[in-house]
């Protein structure tokens, strides 16, 4: 029997086409949004797969027993988080788009480096009041720096490749502590302690969890050079806020650069807020949250959750498999 992905977001014609081209015909495709009032109970129940960006907000919470028999839910995003993972259908098999907005990404992420180590911003701001600092900031040589990426998937290994293309050393921190890629050092966050030390850049781009949030604190900021550069494109809570803003202020030579933040509007948690006024220090380069856009961004993502889920369909490995007992309390 045919096999059904219901596609639960809406999908304008590019998307469409690309997830028809990353399904390559393993399955049927339909879409919710489709879907006439009376119809849509009947177009639930027959998903064997859907394809969500945001679930919670795609499907009403009194239509998830209609998804009891589901197999799979396989997300556009990569970050699940957000998703309420208590009252989903215990029978489904969770998959994130691992990769599918990596190359963006990292991309930003090398700009937000490059933007801290060559110290543009304070620059940029002295050059506005008129001054012309050239002695004032002491820029730093990415050759033969030392990147630890937190969380080396789709994200992490794509902005480490880039690094290594200005010379630095890269250190893999995953679950498993095993890489095929280009690293000169693999482990878990296990070894976390004893990798920052001589760390000069740090990337994180862990997924957030029980058992990651919290990782940076005051301990870990403590333990990494003072002149250390700090990446969070993944989720701000990753990191202890104050702990960071206060290593910040007393390290003025240790530097962040953060696109994701403790409240923003993102995931519908209300307005950006800072409890600390991080932006106002000189050595933070930040950004919205919008690392992963891009020209055609929706597209290339949907293409790539697509072939994941045809992948399942075929009875082939899957990637972004994620296992809801570590997000739940």
């Amino acid at each position: 029997m045919e096999k059904t992905l219901l596609v639960t977001c809406h999908a304008p014609e590019a998307v469409r086409a690309a997830i028809e081209d990353g399904l390559a015909g393993a399955a049927r495709i339909l879409f919710l949004e489709d879907a006439e009032p009376e119809s849509r109970a009947a177009v639930l129940s027959s998903a064997n797969a859907l394809l969500s960006f945001f679930f919670n907000r795609e499907v009403k919470e009194e239509e998830y027993p209609l998804l009891e028999e589901t197999e799979l839910f396989q997300s556009i995003s990569t970050g699940l988080d957000f998703l309420p993972f208590e009252r989903m259908p215990k029978k489904m098999t969770l998959a994130c788009n691992a990769g599918g907005w990596a190359p963006q990404i990292a991309e930003h992420t090398i700009a937000l480096l490059l933007a801290l180590s060559r110290r543009l911003i304070p620059l940029h701001n002295d050059l506005v009041k008129g001054v012309f600092n050239r002695q004032g900031y002491a820029p730093m040589s990415l050759r033969g720096k030392i990147m630890t990426v937190a969380g080396y998937g789709g994200i992490g290994r794509m902005t480490a490749d880039l690094a290594r293309g200005f010379g630095m050393k890269i250190r893999a921190l995953n679950t498993s502590g095993k890489t095929d890629g280009n690293v000169d050092f693999a482990g878990t966050l296990n070894d976390l302690h004893s990798v920052l030390p001589d760390t000069d850049v740090l990337l994180l781009s862990l997924p957030l969890n029980r058992h990651t949030k919290g990782v940076i604190g005051k301990t870990e900021l403590d333990l990494m050079k003072k002149n250390a550069i700090l990446l969070n494109v993944a989720r701000a809570p990753l990191v202890v806020e104050e702990d960071l803003y206060n290593h910040l202020k007393e390290h003025p030579d240790f530097q962040a650069g953060l696109d994701v933040w403790w409240k923003e509007p993102t995931w519908g948690g209300g307005n950006f807020a800072l409890d600390h006024p991080f932006l106002e220090l000189p050595n933070v380069a930040g950004s919205p949250h919008n690392s992963n856009r891009c020209e055609n961004d929706m597209v290339t993502a949907s293409r790539a959750a697509a072939a994941n889920a045809a992948a399942y369909f075929r009875g082939e490995k899957i990637s972004g498999l994620i296992r809801r007992e570590d997000y739940i309390e």
